[in-house]
């Protein structure tokens, strides 16, 4: 992504950055240096300036410049959009950028009404947005308005034998949470050596570890610092690390301990040691605690501060602190013991998160699920007041991040909270369904939850050999553990946590449904504890009023929705596509359908077999096709998103089967397995439904119906589909996963003008 985006802005500077740009989002899947160079030369750049531009990392910089702009105002994932300064997160579908944008094109013709030039629109909307309101105190001094706005809340944050440097009896404590790995943290240390020269007697430095998930190499930086910390040369090892970010190899680590004058041996037992691994473990933990999600996150005097900021920024807080300590000094405290004084009071964690918005599909916040846990793997008493079921993937780097804050859950409610694990492989993470496989086949032989243990434990080495390496590890029977990662038992347990993720809305990983209610997302434990403490008073009442505790998830169940209701845009919310009467031609042309040619209502329907949202409308379809038997059409066009890498071999595997004349059964076998659109699963398809797999077989290889898909993708697009499902009856269209009930209007509708 680093060297895409480094690409992009090469061809900027010879003015082909949006050409560009379209070429990387075309070729996703190779995004290799020689593949660049290919491009550049198909867009007919300068290939001697454009490999200049490269080689040289003339453009590193910018990138990482967007990036700290990003996370500045809150960016953490992609995509992000700002429509006029309002954020709008994820791939939504078009309706939602409408609705915000319609809105904002009503407040800048009123700016323009009033005087305002259209070229100054954003500038007046933005200085809206900063200016201070009238009456407010004159504007800051520059060295203040470089500080991001920082709370006066003090975190109780306490060093716990970190590691420390500095003033021996400081006024101020700068506790950094840092990632070997991360620019951001290597960008700072300027700063922070500016501070300690100009504040050496004031001002000391704690360390904690917080190695983020997509970091390979961070944890085992983590792990050699500690293990040089353990013969006196912690902050020596550091500063090699971060002077040498390209190699942070195994054998880099031996050579910078040789260099230290480290016993090496020493060094090599203490790197792997459980001493050292639960050291970076505890500082993980602490840092979810107090709300660290991002590196580098200061805790000044227990203050939050986050990012790579300017000295002046650093030093408007810390000058407020010395104030603050000086005070106290004043008034007859010892400077000994200054920091535990300033921080005794301090929070223990942070506040919960507000919740954000649902994503499209997902249930409204608060909203009560029926999740059944069936004979999932569990952990915690049968009969616990609080149910948590866990939508989680082996390879998602956010799913490890929450397992402290899962422990620390199991910790502090001992006995009242059951933990259920649903597996949610997502299929953009190749050893994710296969670590699934090895977890599931470790349960048969009792030992599903230490499985989970190692794989969680070694995300970046989830490969076959990986699976036996940690099922010997744990005893298993390893003939035994072989047949059954191949079982229908293990691969149909899999398939039926991620097909029960579609039906409740858990559409990313991890997701938590609390007694029924989703917290969607790695948060911290002040989230879980919030939801958890409601949960609790509620099922505590149940047992007041005679239900047994072991019938309790079962009575809160049974009040609880089958499925999300449909969350579409505010302003289709408002008016329904029901109401909306335009209508579009579509030509079915000799795409896959069924119903009578001649039938009143002709339902063309854009969808994908990997989107979780096409797989959710396809019930609704069902059901009109039934209750207006022999006056529908249905007619399938293919529009595969490119964020999908299974979706087109599979809308080709389709085509292959129509071609035989099994286009619905393998478009059924498709949506019922949508965790499963591998290559081989294909071909397994096809055979289970009675495909000459030699014809199979040689439409897949010869990728035959790529230019019938193509032109599927070309229509939809003529006629306004971004997004799948995509329905038009009769032309009119319906954008997104709606209930029956929508459906049915419009039919209504359209045969009542038949029969006009």
């Amino acid at each position: 992504a680093q060297l895409a985006a480094e690409a992009t802005m090469a061809a900027h500077d010879q003015g082909k950055f949006w050409e560009m740009h379209d070429k990387l989002f075309a070729n996703q899947q190779a995004l290799k240096r020689e593949n660049l160079d290919t491009y550049a030369k198909d867009l007919g750049l300068d290939a001697g300036k454009f490999k200049q531009a490269l080689d040289s990392g003339k453009f590193k910089k910018s990138v990482e410049d967007d990036l700290a702009a990003g996370r500045a105002i809150g960016v953490q994932g992609t995509p992000n959009f700002f429509v006029n300064g309002r954020k709008v997160e994820g791939a939504v579908p078009f309706e939602s950028f409408k609705t915000i944008i319609d809105d904002e094109i009503i407040r800048a013709e009123k700016l323009v009404a009033k005087g305002t030039s259209k070229k100054q629109v954003y500038a007046k909307l933005m200085a809206a947005v900063t200016a201070a309101p009238a009456g407010a105190a004159a504007a800051p001094t520059p060295a203040a308005a470089a500080r991001p706005p920082v709370s006066d809340e003090v975190f109780k944050v306490e060093i716990d034998g970190s590691p420390l440097e500095g003033a021996k009896e400081p006024k101020v404590v700068v506790v950094s949470f840092s990632d070997f790995q991360c620019p951001f943290c290597s960008r700072v240390l300027p700063t922070l050596k500016q501070i300690e020269d100009n504040y050496k007697n004031d001002v000391a430095f704690s360390f904690k570890h917080l190695p983020l998930e997509f970091h390979d190499k961070a944890t085992p930086a983590a792990q050699a610092t500690e293990a040089a910390r353990l013969q006196g040369k912690f902050w020596e090892m550091h500063d090699k690390l971060f002077a040498n970010q390209q190699a942070l190899s195994v054998e880099d680590f031996d050579k910078y301990a040789k260099e230290l004058g480290l016993n090496l041996a020493k060094f090599k037992k203490d790197y792997d040691s459980k001493e050292v691994k639960d050291r970076i473990d505890r500082d993980k933990a602490m840092a979810a605690k107090f709300g660290a999600r991002g590196t580098p996150s200061f805790f000044i005097n227990g203050r939050v501060f986050r990012g790579a900021q300017p000295y002046d920024a650093f030093k408007t807080l810390i000058d407020e602190e010395l104030k603050k300590a000086d005070a106290k000094i004043a008034a007859g405290a010892s400077r000994k013991n200054l920091y535990a004084e300033i921080i005794k009071n301090g929070k223990t964690e942070a506040s919960a998160e507000a919740p954000a918005a649902a994503a499209p599909g997902a249930p409204p916040a608060g909203a009560r699920m029926q999740v059944p846990v069936g004979n999932s793997p569990s952990k915690g008493p049968a009969d616990a007041l609080i149910t948590i079921v866990i939508f989680s993937d082996y390879q998602c780097p956010f799913c490890s991040r929450v397992e402290p804050t899962l422990k620390q859950v199991s910790d502090e409610y001992k006995g009242k909270v059951r933990f259920v694990w649903k597996d949610l492989p997502l299929p953009f993470h190749q050893n994710a369904k296969p670590a699934a496989y090895a977890a599931m086949a470790a349960g048969e032989q009792g030992k599903f939850w230490e499985m989970h243990d190692k794989l969680f434990a070694n995300q970046q080495a989830l490969s076959p050999a990986d699976f036996d390496k940690y099922a010997q590890e744990l005893g298993l029977n390893m003939s035994k553990f072989k047949a059954a990662q191949q079982s229908e038992k293990v691969k149909q347990a899999v398939e039926d946590g991620a097909t029960l993720a579609g039906k409740v809305g858990a559409s990313g990983t991890p997701a938590f449904f609390i007694n029924g209610i989703l917290l969607s997302g790695a948060q911290p434990y002040a989230a879980f504890k919030g939801r958890i403490d409601l949960e609790l008073a509620k099922a505590e009442e149940l047992v007041k009023k005679g239900t047994p505790k072991s019938k309790v998830y079962e009575a809160i169940m049974k009040e609880a929705a089958s499925a999300p209701a449909p969350a579409p845009a505010a302003a289709a919310a408002e008016a329904g596509p029901e109401n909306d009467q335009t209508v579009t031609k579509i030509d079915p042309g000799n795409s896959p359908s069924r119903g009578p040619k001649n039938a009143p209502i002709t339902m063309v329907v854009f969808s994908e077999f990997q989107c979780p949202f096409c797989s959710r409308v396809k019930p609704s379809i069902d059901a009109i096709e039934e209750q207006y038997k022999g006056k529908v059409r249905v007619v399938f066009k293919h529009f595969p998103l490119e964020f999908h890498p299974n979706a087109r071999p599979a809308a080709q595997a389709s085509m292959a089967a129509n071609e035989q004349g099994k286009f619905w059964e393998m478009h059924d076998k498709l949506f019922a397995n949508q965790q499963s659109l591998d290559r081989a699963s294909l071909d397994r398809f096809a055979k289970e439904i009675g495909l000459n797999m030699d014809k199979f077989k040689t439409a897949m290889d010869s990728n035959k119906y790529t230019a019938a898909i193509d032109e599927d993708v070309k229509l939809g697009q003529s006629v306004g589909v971004s997004g799948t499902p995509a329905t038009f009856i009769n032309g009119r269209k319906i954008g997104g996963a709606y209930p029956p009930e929508t459906f049915k209007k419009i039919v209504e509708q359209e045969m009542a003008k038949k029969k006009g």
